[in-house]
């Protein structure tokens, strides 16, 4: 058990809790969206464990581009099984992996079934002493929230029969990251897109309230995946945030390191409501969208001067912004309209 505590930390994908838990959940998030972008969902699989031990539960989230349609369907803590061999969980009868998802949903208000395939998936790059999209913060216990990308970008065969509809997935594109601890921060901005002109660029931005040391910070992982390449954003890095704008039509971000800055402006439509953990029990709530777009260049910086590496337009965007962003004005640079 020592030996797994200590070796997991490199294998993020793998279930990093324990069901003996208490004020803890985990939850793994699958984005895919058919081959003519007509098709957008998500499914969440994971697990909730809150504070008083009265209400432990397995559960699979869906949600749509349609900024209507979510559902939380819950089950029995004993339906939840994993496997540290494949990287596998299993969700009564469901199983989901980095390489291949298989959903056996049979509820009287949905019904969901079918398997996907994934091939060519791009993770965020584990090392030594950054094992992960958290980097050096992987090592750090008992943080409010840890953040794994188990794949940037992929290419999907398979579908889903939705309601007695079959979705062909084959030749779209999928997404899949996850999130463990005891709760969502206090306030966060994340986005994410993987569907731009050419496959293989994604786009992911993590911005929160971290607590720390009886304080709080505000902490950033931002990465761009493009032609193979991670270009990172992170706070552990050194980057930092220069702007932020937000209103209710769009959200705007400058970001840069000494080599490089991002730029990124979301136009954003209103989204489905999900469930979200609160010292592990799931019952908090925001909104999700899937149809948000996402405009972003990329700039190499040197000696002064700057370069366009990349321009280009990411449909399908996941944007959540949820919280008082408005109370970190002067430590994010925010600028509200």
């Amino acid at each position: 058990m020592i030996l797994r505590g200590l070796r997991k930390t490199w294998k993020p994908a793998i279930f990093q809790g324990k069901r003996t838990l208490k004020g803890y959940f985990e939850g793994w998030y699958y984005k895919f969206a058919d081959k003519n972008g007509k098709n957008v969902a998500a499914l969440i699989p994971g697990i909730s464990l809150d504070v008083a031990g009265k209400h432990p539960h397995a559960f699979i989230q869906f949600l749509d581009d349609s900024g209507i349609l979510s559902h939380y369907f819950r089950y029995e803590i004993k339906e939840f099984i994993t496997s540290d061999k494949n990287s596998g969980i299993w969700v009564a009868g469901s199983f989901f992996s980095p390489t291949r998802i298989e959903i056996n949903i049979d509820d009287p208000l949905k019904k969901i079934k079918g398997t996907l395939e994934f091939k060519d998936i791009s993770p965020w790059p584990v090392k030594l002493f950054s094992p992960g999209a958290m980097g050096w913060y992987a090592f750090v216990p008992a943080m409010e929230c840890y953040h794994g990308v188990l794949s940037f970008d992929h290419l999907i065969t398979g579908g889903l029969e939705l309601n007695g509809k079959y979705v062909d997935y084959t030749g779209g594109r999928g997404y899949i990251e996850k999130d463990w601890g005891r709760s969502f921060p206090r306030y966060h901005i994340w986005v994410q897109t993987n569907h731009f002109d050419n496959p293989g660029t994604s786009l992911m931005v993590s911005v929160a309230d971290v607590p720390w040391l009886g304080g709080s910070f505000d902490g950033f992982i931002i990465g761009f995946w493009h032609e193979g390449r991670l270009y990172r954003f992170t706070t552990y890095t050194g980057a930092k945030i220069t702007t932020i704008f937000s209103d209710n039509q769009r959200l705007v971000l400058h970001v840069q390191t000494k080599k490089q800055r991002l730029e990124v402006e979301v136009t954003y439509l209103r989204g489905a409501q999900l469930l979200t953990p609160v010292l592990g029990d799931m019952q908090g709530r925001l909104s999700e969208s899937l149809a948000a777009s996402t405009h972003l260049k990329l700039f190499q910086l040197y000696k002064g001067s700057e370069t366009l590496l990349f321009e280009g337009t990411g449909r399908h965007t996941g944007l959540e912004i949820e919280g008082e962003l408005s109370s970190k004005k002067e430590r994010l640079k925010v600028i509200l309209a």
